[in-house]
């Protein structure tokens, strides 16, 4: 994906997911719960161009470009099998990060001072 704009519906299908994200408690839901909501992430991601088809590390999602942020995308993605260190990125907060990543780069919002805003 070359052009990062996003359309008002995606826009908000990014904002509504990761605003449902951060509703939940770290730690607060059981396993199972926590299914929807990440099959929701990836959902959104490949609607938004992050369909995860390349590799990178994930410390570089405050100030990645598209393909880098791809490349977190699919290391989450190969993350979520196993559901102990999946958790461990469910609670940390990364998945909002990504999905406010994308916005800045969308356009439709500003990056905050500390790099990332969830």
């Amino acid at each position: 994906m070359t052009d990062a704009k996003l359309t008002v519906v995606e826009t908000e299908q990014v904002r509504d997911i990761r605003a449902r994200l951060n509703r939940v408690p770290k730690g607060a839901l059981g396993d199972k719960s926590v299914g929807p909501l990440s099959k929701g992430f990836f959902d959104v991601c490949a609607r938004v161009g992050l369909a995860g088809a390349a590799t990178a590390a994930e410390s570089a999602v405050a100030e990645a470009d598209l393909a880098t942020l791809n490349g977190v995308v699919a290391s989450l993605r190969k993350l979520r099998e196993d559901p102990k260190a999946w958790r461990a990125q469910f609670d940390s907060g990364v998945l909002q990060a990504v999905l406010t990543r994308r916005l800045v780069l969308g356009g439709r919002e500003q990056p905050s001072e500390s790099g990332v805003r969830t």
